[in-house]
């Protein structure tokens, strides 16, 4: 291992740079966007791990007189410096050319000293937590200045080591990613079928045929103010919630970033942690997840253990709507955002439309196999990231080594 400046691992003197201040970069100088416009990138891109997202642009005019010098470059990595610190994201296959944000730092590496991916898990596993311990504030706010990063200490092995040990850890990353890709295209597939069964009321009647299309006989419905077909029903969604176990509510700081039972809440991530006590599952066959506070949905077909205050959990006690089911029509219902309020309450009010059973076991039958390797592919990442986690403080302290 040989010791750096991180200074000198960055090319030139703008290999690291923080972004314009904010006086330099007012919303009011923002544009819309056209063909020569420049893409302000903000922590969201980071956060979201997508070049894509933000509407902010300049034009090229103000950026030729005042930006050009924070423009971002194919695998720069950008950095988060204010509000939520230290999180990191390569740049790759950049669309739209653009600009770091005032809240950003842009990294620029020298490749023969180290390798793209290596850096990115080093500085995930060490530089982090030792830019952040160099704050001199109780509650840091912000990343050290720029002078102060320059002038960290950074050990390195060889660039021949250095490439092995990211390849290594990018491969189970992109088995990661890529698992994540087939469970979005699955889902994608049954959110479809279900449009066009449960929605267009295109399932197929005895013939196989299009049931609405082919003439099949449709109600009117005062609750939905629409036509249904015949012999469906409408019921409160408080009308057909079987009761649910009291279990253990895990708080956030209980959470563990591995173990080996999975942790649901009302959070975005569809799994927000770990735990290694069985005792505390709910054990069901499959349900629904509703978030009081967020709104968040999501359809959990496997044993896990229950977030803190907000995470209802709801399981049909109808066996004409399955969970999945239960799941789709919840995910389309719109609740009008309150701030920060309890929406179950607004929720268990709305209607769901009740198929006749052979419709609904006809399509549980159909997707049985997609939910079945989705749960898998979830399965495979809980392995997976618990892996990277384990080998890569190993192999960034020298512990473990690849031949």
């Amino acid at each position: 291992m040989r010791k750096y400046l991180f200074k000198d691992i960055v090319l030139g003197e703008e290999g690291l740079l923080k972004g314009p201040f904010g006086s330099d970069l007012k919303k009011s100088l923002y544009v819309p966007k056209e063909k020569d416009t420049y893409k302000v990138y903000l922590q969201e891109n980071i956060l979201k791990k997508d070049n894509d997202v933000g509407e902010h642009y300049i034009s090229k005019e103000y950026f030729d007189k005042k930006m050009s010098r924070y423009e971002v470059k194919e695998n720069d990595f950008i950095v988060t410096c204010d509000g939520t610190l230290g999180e990191i994201f390569q740049l790759k296959n950049i669309k739209q050319k653009g600009i770091i944000s005032s809240s950003l730092l842009r990294i620029t590496l020298n490749n023969e000293i180290v390798d793209n991916n290596y850096f990115f898990y080093l500085f995930k596993a060490v530089i982090k937590k030792a830019l952040i311990n160099k704050g001199n504030n109780s509650v840091l706010k912000h990343l050290p200045g720029v002078n102060v990063i320059r002038n960290h200490t950074i050990e390195l092995p060889n660039i021949t080591i250095q490439k092995k040990i990211g390849n290594t850890l990018k491969l189970l990353d992109n088995k990661i990613e890529n698992n994540n890709k087939i469970i979005s295209e699955l889902e994608n597939m049954t959110k479809v079928i279900y449009d066009y069964w449960f929605l267009q009321f295109e399932f197929p009647n005895e013939e196989g045929k299009p049931y609405k299309s082919s003439g099949g006989k449709m109600v009117w419905n005062e609750g939905l103010k629409k036509k249904i077909p015949e012999e469906w029903e409408l019921k409160k969604v408080k009308e057909i919630l079987a009761k649910i176990q009291n279990t253990y509510k895990y708080n956030s700081s209980e959470y563990k970033k591995k173990g080996e039972f999975p942790i649901i809440d009302q959070s975005s991530n569809y799994i927000c942690g770990y735990t290694y006590k069985e005792e505390d599952l709910l054990k069901f066959k499959d349900c629904v997840i509703f978030g009081d506070h967020t709104k968040f949905v999501k359809y959990v077909n496997f044993y896990f253990a229950r977030g803190a205050d907000g995470t209802q959990i709801l399981n049909s006690s109808n066996d004409r709507l399955p969970n999945y089911l239960l799941y789709m029509q919840i995910s389309n219902m719109q609740l009008v955002s309150q701030g920060y309020s309890r929406y179950f309450k607004f929720l268990k009010d709305k209607y769901v439309t009740i198929p006749k059973k052979e419709i609904s076991d006809i399509y549980i039958c159909r997707i049985k196999k997609a939910l079945e390797k989705m749960k898998k592919c979830r399965e495979e990442n809980k392995d997976l990231c618990n892996l990277r986690d384990y080998l890569l403080p190993l192999l960034m302290n020298g512990q473990v080594g690849i031949k």
